[in-house]
């Protein structure tokens, strides 16, 4: 008897143990987020954090507070856990060498995500610019089809911008070109702001109307700005009521905005590198890879645009897709 209970707690030691390596041996990993200060990025990185652990990983964030800074002390807090994979949305891409340097010498693989560093494992790409020139292929769309009989370039368009990283500098210098690609639109005037909150871009909103009353186009790569527009020209004050003739677009939606698109506001469109969960799964596909050993050290990987119109509004709440693509823009 005392031979059986002594080989039963054996076993119950071996399983104990095995368990305990197979806990120890999970792969890590660690988004460093641009911020966030707006839905899109929370729902990013709350969904980076659940699809890496239905793969089987330990994952986390850390809000990157627009602020090449925290983000510096984020990866060096990684660095010290010994992640096994760092995802990085760099605010300022130049600041970032050393410590990726850092975190590669103690074998940790960094991937780039959306702004290129020097230095990668595996950079991620949705072209900034590019992403911009979609949405202004969208607006410009809208634009011409509802002020078919104006006057070319007579429809005054705002662009609300916030150039305090880089990506919005790159964005905001392409939709400040909408005449470019619209026969109707005008340039009229650029709302420089310092941050990218829904309450902000209210304000602001509110007043470019006391001051500019005829500008009814509204154009940003921040989708809280946007959402506050939105929310000024929607709210019970507002001095507007109809909004047939007016058009609010923005970079990176979500479904938020899109349910906003179905139900008849001023918001027309918006234009985003496939929805969260896709995102991030392109996210899990790269860090399992380099992880597995089936991409190499090096890989460049690129975004796809989903573009969100009325159009296809029933699709994208459904699927989180749509068919349409440039092409549908620029025939």
């Amino acid at each position: 008897m005392k031979k059986i209970i002594a080989m039963v707690l054996a076993v119950l030691m071996l399983c104990s143990f095995s368990i305990s390596a197979s806990a120890a041996s999970k792969p890590s990993v660690g988004f460093v987020t641009f911020g966030l200060g707006g839905d899109f990025f929370q729902a990013l990185a709350d969904t980076f954090v659940t699809t890496m652990e239905a793969e089987g990983w330990d994952a986390s964030y850390v809000d990157g507070e627009f602020n090449p800074s925290a983000q510096i002390s984020a990866v060096e807090n990684y660095i010290a856990q010994g992640v096994d994979e760092i995802v990085l949305w760099s605010v300022a891409p130049e600041a970032m060498n050393f410590v990726i340097e850092q975190a590669q010498a103690a074998g940790i693989k960094v991937i780039a995500f959306v702004a290129p560093t020097e230095k990668y494992d595996a950079l991620m790409l949705a072209d900034d610019a590019k992403l911009a020139d979609a949405l202004n292929l969208l607006a410009a769309k809208w634009i011409d089809e509802t002020f078919k009989d104006a006057e070319d370039h007579s429809v005054p368009v705002a662009v609300f911008s916030c150039r305090t990283a880089q990506t919005g500098v790159t964005q905001a210098d392409e939709l400040l070109k909408i005449e470019e690609y619209s026969k109707k639109a005008k340039f009229a005037q650029e709302v420089e702001l310092q941050d990218e909150n829904t309450d902000t871009g209210m304000a602001a909103a509110e007043n470019l109307y006391t001051t500019n009353p005829e500008i009814k186009v509204f154009l940003s790569a921040h989708n809280g700005l946007a959402l506050g527009v939105n929310n000024y020209f929607t709210g019970i004050g507002s001095p507007v009521k109809e909004y047939g003739d007016m058009g609010i677009f923005c970079v990176n939606g979500n479904e938020e905005i899109g349910k906003l698109i179905k139900d008849e506001t001023p918001f027309r469109g918006m234009v985003l590198t496939g929805g969260v969960q896709d995102t991030c799964d392109e996210i899990k596909g790269v860090v399992t890879g380099l992880h597995d050993g089936s991409l190499k050290s090096g890989t460049v990987t690129n975004a796809t645009t989903l573009f969100v119109n009325e159009s296809v509004i029933d699709d994208y709440l459904t699927t989180g897709k749509t068919p349409l693509t440039e092409e549908d823009f620029t025939k």
